[in-house]
């Protein structure tokens, strides 16, 4: 959890809402569309077996590392330094621009040649000109993501032309990276203040 009120529920809240937005988005989805979730371990394996259970195929669980991760101050347990992101698809016909991710992956082969992008991306959590500020200095959005994630989850599954849907916009990444990628893209958001800063950041952008 984060310390806000869309991100309190009890355990079968947690289950009964899992299913219905997946479901939801099954049902948006074309036949070889594909499904990226962000999550931690604390929630992993609800979104795996509600994945499942709606007849996804699971291609990969995406191991964010994050190079800046945040210290363990407990020290009772080991630092929390990763995230994960689960893509599935639907159908058997999914998009898989292969070429395209060798071409931006940062890692090389030792001839410096072109290599394939692995399922574990070491990138820091959003800071700097990235990270959205209030005028108190305190970052406007508890789980801003990295423009770089997204680009590698768009670029990976879509062309140019088609159709993003992002149920939970917050504070507007998906939409902005699409745009650069020349994706169309729908964005969903309830909360208020995310709703505007999204809106505020998109226009700036443009």
């Amino acid at each position: 959890m984060v310390n806000e009120e869309w991100d309190k529920m009890t355990a079968p809240e947690y289950m009964q809402f899992t299913r219905k937005w997946i479901g939801g988005c099954f049902s948006a989805l074309k036949d070889n569309g594909s499904i990226y979730i962000s999550c931690t371990y604390h929630n992993l394996s609800e979104v795996m077996i509600v994945l499942k259970q709606l007849n996804f195929k699971i291609n990969n669980v995406i191991v964010w590392q994050k190079t800046n991760a945040m210290p363990n101050m407990t020290k009772r347990v080991f630092t929390h330094s990763t995230e994960f992101i689960v893509w599935a698809v639907k159908g058997k016909k999914w998009i898989f621009n292969y070429s395209d991710l060798k071409k931006i992956n940062p890692e090389k082969q030792k001839d410096g040649s072109l290599k394939q992008m692995r399922d574990v991306w070491s990138l820091p959590l959003v800071q700097g000109k990235e990270r959205l500020h209030g005028k108190n200095g305190r970052a406007l959005h508890p789980t801003q993501k990295p423009e770089e994630m997204l680009k590698r989850i768009i670029l990976a599954s879509s062309n140019k032309g088609d159709l993003v849907l992002d149920p939970f916009l917050g504070s507007g990444t998906t939409a902005i990276v699409a745009n650069n990628l020349e994706r169309n893209w729908i964005g969903i958001e309830k909360e208020k203040k995310y709703t505007e800063l999204a809106q505020k950041r998109i226009f700036n952008e443009k």
